[in-house]
């Protein structure tokens, strides 16, 4: 194993790795009404600082964060879900969370928008951008764009010798270009001609390809670091073997974000700390919330030019520094719920399989309008490469099939007392069955594709209920949450909220949850149903939250003026019912 098996060794430093003072997180001042943004990405170079947030657009500092300028729709933005960027002088890109890129020659003054107007319906999921050398790089689900100037652009996907197009993260350093992708960690020593792929966790999947979802890279001249969903994982002999850091000490295997600062020291964000690894001494600290971390944990971090490291929360961007932190006073809380049940009907399987990409986007959920830019949405989607098998849901028999569309419908054997189940399939790249066509669970049924009105390759799947047995072309729908088997280690929160009438109240967002994935469409809020969504029969909820870790969340939620605020306990493979009401 040589330096792999140097890097194991492990233990936790007392102060003897960076400065031992600096230990306590602070919430740095941002512009009036950012200061509890969710940040999504921080990008730094020289005196500059570029943070991407969740719905607010992007803030820029070229003065080491002594002040700041919006960038935003309001200002010429396309979209304002940022998700990194990088500049050289008055030039700045952009990566948007579902827009592509936003680009500026002028500083910010001017922005033109390289988005669905200009890829199409590829290329629009962007996690980060990056200039070396004057040409830019973007890695998106899509693959990663390459080009000098629009007019001449590329990607480079499987068929260039990427593990695969769906991309997490990207560093780049001189020639060397590494990526974290949904089927391992591919790196390239020549600019992107050629690829090597490695599996860090070891896991090869049926197709020969590597499980490991690879959400943040980092590298040396002879070191490779991937921070999966399973841990974070290193190799001392450029990927040749390959063993698991931290397993003992992270809080967390979902490792968001790594950067090495100039002492050669590992800094690792997870969703439950920040932990700075000694590659030295093979030592660790932990930095979370007895720090004064916020308890969702990281999402991102980076170090600025002065040595100062940020880290971006779901509430604010916060700076380590000397001082000790003040702890927020507890606010009161409306009630709690402890109690928790069996689901009364989450019998679906996920209609994706765990070797591709099974996870909900979470920012357009059932209901959601993706914080009022969009209709309310029927169902939840997911995002995965084109040709990704889509799976029956239950045994059944297919009833309705349209190829031009790609659109499918699964009459599901099992019911719900009176009413037949449907499970909707749409956007297929191809239909597998035909109507009339038995299937059993877990059959893959179709492949997911881009077909109909899309903005990326995904599958958009809907439950629906009826009483008559009609193949139930023209749905109604119905929160697939409640019906689809959660995460493993997950439960679901199942709420109503009401003003002081008992009355549900519509369009109002729920705080208080972080879910550690997935990191490139994350969880922000939930909304209350509006008018076009559909309360369960049993339950009545208006607001659901799936696949929520096991744990204790505080909920909280706020309309004109009235508040609600209760603690909720989760539990794995169980449901939590809780009752919120404005006051």
């Amino acid at each position: 194993m040589k330096k792999t098996i140097v890097l194991l060794t492990a233990a936790i430093l007392a102060g003897s790795c960076g400065d031992a003072d600096m230990k306590y997180w602070h919430r740095v001042d941002l512009p009036e009404g950012y200061g509890d943004s969710h940040i999504l990405s921080i990008d730094i170079k020289d005196n500059g600082i570029l943070l991407g947030t969740y719905g607010k657009g992007a803030l820029f500092s070229r003065d080491n964060g002594a002040s700041w300028t919006v960038f935003d729709t309001t200002g010429g933005l396309s979209w304002n879900f940022i998700l990194g960027g990088d500049w050289i002088e008055d030039y700045l890109v952009l990566a948007t969370l579902g827009d592509g890129l936003n680009i500026s020659e002028d500083g910010g003054k001017n922005w033109l928008r390289c988005g669905y107007n200009f890829f199409g319906i590829e290329y629009l999921y962007s996690v980060g951008a990056k200039i070396s050398e004057g040409v830019k790089y973007v890695p998106t689900a899509d693959g990663l764009v390459v080009f000098d100037s629009l007019a001449n652009w590329k990607s480079i996907t499987e068929k260039n010798g990427l593990g695969s197009q769906y991309l997490f993260d990207m560093k780049i350093k001189g020639d060397t270009i590494a990526l974290g992708t949904l089927h391992g960690y591919s790196i390239s020593y020549d600019k992107g001609v050629t690829w090597t792929n490695f599996s860090p966790n070891g896991i090869i999947d049926r197709k020969n390809r590597p499980s490991c979802k690879v959400r943040a890279v980092e590298f040396t001249d002879q070191a490779f670091f991937a921070g999966c969903d399973d841990g974070l994982y290193a190799s001392g002999n450029r990927g040749k073997n390959w063993e698991r850091l931290g397993s003992s000490i992270l809080v967390s295997p979902f490792i968001h974000d790594l950067v090495i600062d100039k002492e050669n020291n590992l800094w690792v964000a997870t969703y439950k700390e920040v932990a700075l690894y000694d590659l030295g001494i093979h030592g660790w600290k932990i930095f979370d919330r007895p720090n004064g971390l916020p308890e969702e944990g990281a999402n991102c971090l980076n170090i600025a030019s002065d040595g100062r490291i940020y880290v971006g929360t779901n509430h604010g961007l916060y700076q380590l520094g000397k001082e000790p932190f003040e702890p927020q006073t507890a606010k009161p809380l409306d009630d709690e719920f402890g109690e928790t049940e069996e689901p009364i009907h989450q019998w679906m399987l996920r209609p994706v399989g765990p070797d591709d990409q099974n996870l909900k986007d979470q920012t357009y959920l059932y209901g959601s309008t993706m914080g009022g830019n969009f209709r309310q949405h029927q169902g939840n989607e997911y995002n995965a490469p084109e040709g990704a098998p889509i799976l029956a849901v239950d045994n059944g028999v297919m009833v309705f099939v349209d190829r031009e569309i790609g659109h499918s419908v699964l009459k599901c054997d099992t019911r719900q007392d009176n009413f037949i189940v449907y499970a909707h399939y749409h956007h297929q790249f191809e239909i597998l069955k035909k109507a009339g066509d038995k299937v059993k669970r877990g059959d893959i049924i179709g492949k997911i594709g881009k077909k109909g009105n899309v903005t990326n390759e995904h599958l958009h799947f809907e439950v629906s209920l009826s009483t008559v047995d009609d193949s139930n072309k023209e749905s109604h729908t119905r929160n697939p949450e409640l019906w689809v088997e959660t995460l493993p280690g997950t439960g679901t929160i199942i709420g109503r909220l009401t003003d002081s009438d008992d009355n549900p109240v519509p369009g109002v967002r729920i705080y208080g949850i972080a879910k550690p994935v997935p990191s490139e469409s994350p969880f922000s809020f939930a909304e209350t149903y509006r008018d076009q969504a559909h309360p369960d029969e049993f339950y009545a909820e208006n607001f659901v939250i799936g696949d929520v870790p096991a744990g204790e969340y505080i909920l909280r939620a706020a309309s004109d003026g009235k508040s609600a605020a209760v603690k909720a306990l989760v539990e794995a493979g169980r449901v939590t019912r809780i009752k919120m009401a404005l006051k």
